[in-house]
């Protein structure tokens, strides 16, 4: 990474947008700049609180997992239109279980028939980030295609959703396609913190999935106070031949006390290991939380 580039980046940024975490200019640019310092990849950090909005880069960046919250709002607003209550029972066949998919249900399960309630089917695809889970239900809404048009519909026209798990397992080079600008990554957090898209109990069942979260504790949590509640979803990719991996990535809505705000952390195209693209993430939170008005 050209820190250079992420210094007059941040620079130009805070000349017209109030800062981060309400952290002068400066200390946010060297806050970010060192701890991105040596990374080999292109980072996209974003921020938001009640001080403002701030960053780094205007590129869309392939979200990985982290796609499986605009098909858990997607699945949730369709249980709230369809009056389903979160304990239906699902019916998945055995022929929906890719054995060649990173998945705790299979695990558990096995390739066979079975049932689980929606809510335990959601905590798979979301705390765990399971794959079958996931394109099972993408299924139930009626296809991919269904899932963008509910993302278009709630305001995000510039986030591509446009595979699923099982088609970015066949092709490496689909794990580029669903995409998102950071601007609309921390919007889909706002719209799920400050329950804007269905119930006020199904908002508060999906931030307890993201509590939940067993992946990437070495990501944005790894630093932060304990006393921080960290509801986040993370996003990991393959590597391509040459070794660089597409996406490392970690997405949060952070509580401490009263105060709430976002981040969002999009390592792409990394030749780093993924220890330290973690640790890289971790340092970027850590820097943030560090700073002197926090």
């Amino acid at each position: 990474m050209n820190v250079g580039k992420i210094i007059g980046i941040a620079c130009a940024i805070f000349a017209g947008i109030k800062s981060v975490w309400a952290l002068e200019q400066i200390s946010v640019s060297e806050n970010i700049a060192a701890a991105v310092s040596g990374a080999k990849a292109d980072i996209g950090v974003a921020y938001a609180d009640s001080s403002g909005y701030w960053q780094s880069n205007t590129r869309k960046y392939p979200l990985l997992s982290v796609f499986k919250l605009h098909v858990a709002v997607a699945v949730l607003a369709w249980a709230d239109k369809e009056n389903k209550p979160l304990d239906t029972l699902i019916n998945v066949s055995a022929a929906e279980i890719n054995k060649d998919m990173y998945s705790p249900m299979l695990q558990k399960y096995g390739v066979e028939n079975f049932s689980l309630p929606l809510r335990e089917l959601l905590r798979y695809m979301v705390a765990e980030s399971d794959n079958n889970a996931c394109d099972i239900l993408i299924r139930r809404l009626g296809g991919i295609k269904s899932v963008a048009a509910y993302i278009r519909k709630i305001g995000l026209p510039e986030t591509e959703i446009k595979v699923t798990e099982a088609e970015m397992n066949e092709d490496v080079m689909l794990q580029y396609a669903n995409r998102a600008p950071l601007s609309e990554i921390i919007k889909l957090l706002q719209l799920i913190q400050n329950e804007k898209l269905f119930s006020a109990a199904l908002h508060k069942e999906l931030l307890n999935i993201m509590i939940q979260t067993s992946t990437g504790a070495d990501k944005i949590k790894k630093y932060l106070p304990e006393e921080m509640i960290v509801a986040h979803k993370t996003g990991s990719s393959s590597r391509l031949p040459n070794g660089q991996k597409i996406a490392d990535n970690d997405v949060a809505i952070i509580k401490n006390g009263d105060d709430i705000s976002y981040l969002a952390v999009m390592v792409a195209d990394s030749s780093a290991s993924d220890k330290e693209n973690a640790e890289t993430i971790a340092r970027i939170a850590k820097a943030l939380s560090d700073s002197p008005e926090n």
